[in-house]
């Protein structure tokens, strides 16, 4: 493999790309329901990799503050063995980061302004909001209230910009299903900040999760978020804003109690990697990573990850469904 594409795929790497599915099957749901509406594919696929390159955007420069305060307050040894680990083994520096930050909010901007050119003014609100959340979200983390901002990022802004560039209208419906969505979305953001749990406490970095006396209970929390997109999916189909067919995203359940149970596991042994069953799809790369110190922390973020995936496969699927057949 040539030396610059090791050097791209570090970067994406680094940029946490085994997330990105978070925005594209969140794209891929508002997609769905613009196409079936008459909507345009290409404005839609440029939306993508603008919404992909701002989540990258966000992972990579999380860990540009969170390693500046780690390093400041001198408790990085206290974090996960994951965390920040290309820069703190000196395959980066800080500098390097935020030059990578730069290229994928510089490249966004670019898509941004020919959409903006092409689609109208409602292109520069939705940007603009998405541009704000990515530059602050380590604030927003910092000060506990990080779900709230990727709940804002990845429901009305990123389902009403996609919607918007697609067929340059809005409706009631795109944003309810994306807070139907942003639920399972925030899911994986939990669980992230579980994992990090003991770290995040000794630096004094305040989650979701520590509204909780402790991390065991802090499990609870999965079943008020999953619980709230179940519920609000519910709301819509028996108010009849959604057919029926939806009911069939409840098939994701029992790998939400099974993602729970594994958190339990997690709090009590670190180190421990559950047995991979045929149901937990994707993993990619698995064969590599199993037996490196970062398996343990990625198995529970896979099967976050695709509790999401699948969870808005089901609805694309029900949606399609709905109206062609």
């Amino acid at each position: 493999m040539p030396k610059f594409i090791k050097r791209i795929w570090f970067w994406l790497e680094n940029s946490r790309i085994f997330t990105v599915p978070m925005s594209i099957f969140s794209w891929l749901v508002a997609f769905t329901f613009a196409y079936t509406n008459g909507g345009n594919c290409f404005y839609g696929v440029l939306s993508l990799i603008g919404i992909c390159l701002g989540q990258l955007a966000t992972n990579l420069f999380d860990d540009y503050v969170d390693y500046k305060k780690l390093e400041q307050i001198g408790t990085l040894e206290n974090q996960t063995k994951a965390k920040c680990k290309y820069i703190k083994n000196g395959e980066a520096t800080l500098s390097d980061v935020l030059k990578v930050v730069i290229i994928y909010c510089s490249i966004a901007t670019a898509i941004g302004a020919y959409l903006f050119f092409k689609t109208g003014y409602p292109v520069i609100i939705f940007a603009l909001l998405g541009a704000i959340f990515v530059l602050t979200y380590a604030k927003w983390s910092t000060a506990g209230i990080g779900e709230v901002a990727v709940g804002l990022a990845f429901g009305p802004i990123l389902f009403g910009g996609v919607y918007w560039v697609m067929t340059q209208t809005l409706n009631y419906e795109i944003f309810l299903i994306g807070s139907v969505v942003v639920m399972f979305t925030i899911g994986l953001l939990y669980t992230n900040a579980l994992l990090d749990f003991d770290g995040d406490e000794v630096s004094h970095k305040k989650t979701l999760c520590h509204r909780f006396k402790n991390k065991n209970q802090a499990v609870a929390g999965f079943g008020i978020i999953y619980g709230m997109g179940y519920g609000i999916l519910s709301a819509m189909i028996l108010s009849g804003y959604l057919p029926k067919i939806f009911f069939i995203t409840f098939f994701t359940f029992p790998l939400v109690v099974e993602l729970m149970i594994s958190m339990l596991m997690f709090n009590n042994d670190k180190e421990y990697v559950p047995t991979r069953k045929f149901w937990h799809f994707p993993f990619e790369k698995w064969n590599d990573i199993k037996n490196q110190d970062i398996a343990s922390f990625r198995f529970r973020m896979y099967q976050a990850r695709n509790v999401m995936i699948h969870t808005s496969l089901l609805i694309c699927i029900a949606k399609i469904i709905s109206v062609y057949f």
